[in-house]
């Protein structure tokens, strides 16, 4: 007799839910479920760009290259004898949604048109930015690494990496 009195006047402890409000948590469900499935996966994309490299010719007796520079489009950088390298350049994210960009290298031997190349670095990365909104940002990194110096005179490549994770477009 007494459980028929609870279940006719809820306690204090007890919660009762009224249809409506069962209805909207579903719709609010339902809502999150179909944005995760329209959005796009988190990705890792990755852009390449190979440049050969450019320096001058002429040697002067005595006198060793210290430096060589690559060009790949909008962006340059360099290699230094004692295994220093440099780039810097732009990176557009495209859309509304965020992703982290890196750029990065690696150095190689091959002809003069960067054909046929032995890659001697694997990639490096020296720059990390999170970009969202249609955003143009630049990017510009440093590193050393001291395996290149011991190849520097036969290195002729370079490949520019953008790396990208999030959403990347």
């Amino acid at each position: 007799m007494r459980m028929a009195t609870l279940a006719a006047a809820p306690g204090r402890n007890s919660k009762i839910r009224s249809p409506s409000s069962r209805g909207t948590l579903a719709l609010a469900v339902l809502a999150a479920a179909l944005m995760a499935s329209l959005s796009s996966p988190a990705k890792a994309v990755e852009r390449r760009s190979q440049a050969v490299a450019q320096h001058t010719g002429v040697a002067a007796e005595g006198f060793k290259l210290q430096r060589k520079d690559f060009r790949f489009g909008g962006y340059t950088a360099w290699l230094k004898r004692g295994g220093e390298w440099h780039i810097e350049g732009s990176v557009r994210h495209r859309g509304l949604l965020c992703g982290t960009y890196e750029v990065g290298m690696r150095f190689g031997i091959g002809k003069p048109d960067c054909t046929d190349v032995k890659w001697v670095s694997g990639d490096s990365y020296v720059t990390s930015q999170y970009q969202c909104n249609d955003a143009e940002m630049p990017h510009a990194g440093t590193n050393i690494d001291a395996a290149l110096a011991d190849q520097f005179d036969a290195i002729t490549c370079a490949e520019r990496v953008v790396r990208c994770s999030g959403n990347c477009k």
